[in-house]
């Protein structure tokens, strides 16, 4: 007979029924609960580390390391940033236990830890696999901090990172950030190539139930299964979000004198609407907070990029950001009508995660009602075909010294059909300005070295206010690249 798990007063069946459905039923009668606002009690030895001490502490001893499981688990202490525990129980063998803290699992490298209970808890965890170089274990994901998970594929490293749900990203009010209060991990059976992880969400606003179907490879797959109730009216519900950080390159991005060509973990974000249109937006560093939405029906997918894919685009030794994974979203079901929401925050510095990207569906559920929705995200380094049409592949900006008002634009567009065209088609550019801007001396170029088609144009913004741009190729009215777009701020020397 497996055992029963009972869980604020609520009991979970046997592990043999355990599912989703009763991941659900906990976090909506969590939603009709007063929230627990106790604030996490935590040692002031790891209250103080700073992120480099924290890292120093590893665990040693593997989850499951002593098993036939194809897996394995290593778990994180609270402390820095991560201040809060997490329950986390295993799923196994017909029955359902807590995984019980052991403090001697831990190396805390040359620190010095001091009065740590026995009962410390963990913060978070990150699962391993033969990846790389079987039979040897390799960690290919992680969760860690509020609803936070971030993963790689085969010989890729971390960058950007995917959240469960966002709550008032970059509103005057102050963002919210639920969190992860109970993991549950499935042992999965020996030969097994997929993991399934559940956790129930909380927060002063929304509750959720989450199950997660990990595919590790050359790519990371994550089948991701949502149900969340809110408390009460939030202003901005986020769903499938990602962060990730852009400093600067490809001629955008202040430089604030670094050396390096740029240093980013995406460069572009990259839309494909229900009605078959791609849009791609350049990534930025802006000099205040920027906010840009794109209103959709039935989106397909969107994602956060990153291009170039070669060592001397960033030439970063260290930081390898030619490894970082892309990262790409795509709605299972309908998600009907809504807006794909970029959020781009000033940074001076490649250790602030300044950009978010998320859904925002066009109605809000009720308070207490149940909304449900399913995605897959994949975390990739090579595109496999992902992007139909000719792509954007850089964007540059610039000015005009003798009239530091117009401000020059430089898109070069390659890939796709592009490939198989000589230069000599009559390949056509559709460029356009709005908010009142101007545009001058518009031209498309083609260079046979790289085999790509260049655009060309001198923009004047009407006085302090941005202007949307839109640009794309066509040829015999067919049209043969993604939409450009990119918001254009004010030059300095406008008026």
């Amino acid at each position: 007979m497996g055992l029963a798990l009972i869980v604020s007063g609520t009991a979970f069946a046997q592990a043999s029924d355990f599912g989703f459905a009763q991941v659900e039923a906990r976090a909506r009668s969590l939603a009709h609960e007063a929230y627990d606002a106790t604030p996490p009690k935590l040692p002031a030895f790891l209250k103080d580390l700073d992120p480099a001490q924290y890292a120093q502490i590893q665990d040693i001893h593997p989850y499951w390391s002593d098993s036939d499981s194809p897996f394995q688990v290593q778990f994180y202490v609270p402390g820095s940033y991560f201040p809060r525990p997490e329950k986390i129980s295993v799923v196994a063998d017909g029955s359902i236990s807590p995984i019980p803290f052991q403090l001697q699992d831990f190396s805390f490298g040359n620190l010095h830890p001091q009065d740590l209970p026995s009962d410390l808890g963990y913060a978070g965890f990150r699962l391993l696999y033969p990846l790389n170089t079987p039979p040897n274990y390799n960690e290919f994901i992680s969760f860690l901090g509020a609803t936070y998970f971030r993963a790689v594929g085969k010989d890729a490293i971390y960058g950007t990172s995917a959240r469960g749900i966002g709550i008032d990203t970059a509103q005057p009010s102050g963002e919210i950030f639920p969190y992860f209060r109970h993991i549950w991990l499935e042992k999965p059976a020996p030969g097994a190539t997929q993991m399934t992880v559940y956790a129930l969400m909380d927060s002063t606003v929304v509750t959720g139930a989450y199950r997660f179907v990990i595919h590790p490879g050359t790519d990371c797959v994550v089948d991701v299964e949502a149900t969340i109730y809110l408390r009460k009216p939030v202003q901005v519900l986020e769903l499938a979000p990602l962060t990730s950080m852009f400093w600067h390159g490809h001629g955008r991005g202040v430089r604030a004198g670094d050396w390096h060509p740029a240093q980013h973990d995406s460069s572009e974000l990259v839309m494909a609407n229900g009605n078959g249109e791609w849009i791609s937006r350049p990534l930025d560093n802006p000099l205040q907070i920027q906010t840009t939405s794109y209103d959709m029906q039935q989106p397909q997918g969107f994602g956060l990029l990153q291009q170039p894919r070669d060592f001397a685009a960033y030439q970063g030794i260290d930081t390898q950001y030619q490894r970082r994974p892309s990262v790409w979203v795509s709605p299972v079901g309908d998600w009907g009508k809504g807006q794909v929401r970029l959020v781009e925050l000033p940074t001076n510095n490649p250790d602030m995660d300044n950009i978010d990207v998320f859904w925002v569906p066009a109605t809000q559920p009720q308070p207490g009602t149940a909304y449900h929705y399913a995605y897959q995200l994949r975390f990739f380094n090579s595109q496999h075909g992902l992007i139909p049409l000719a792509h954007p592949t850089a964007t540059y900006l610039g000015y005009d010294v003798k009239e530091p008002e117009w401000q020059h634009v430089v898109i070069d567009f390659s890939g796709g059909a592009l490939t198989r065209l000589p230069g000599s088609m009559p390949v056509q550019a559709h460029f356009s300005a709005a908010d009142g801007a101007q545009v001058r001396a518009q031209k498309l170029e083609y260079s046979s070295n790289g085999h790509f088609w260049r655009l060309l144009a001198d923009v004047k913004t009407a006085g302090q206010t941005p202007s949307n741009l839109r640009a794309y190729l066509t040829l015999d009215g067919q049209v043969m690249t993604d939409t450009w777009t990119f918001l254009l701020q004010p030059a300095k020397g406008g008026h």
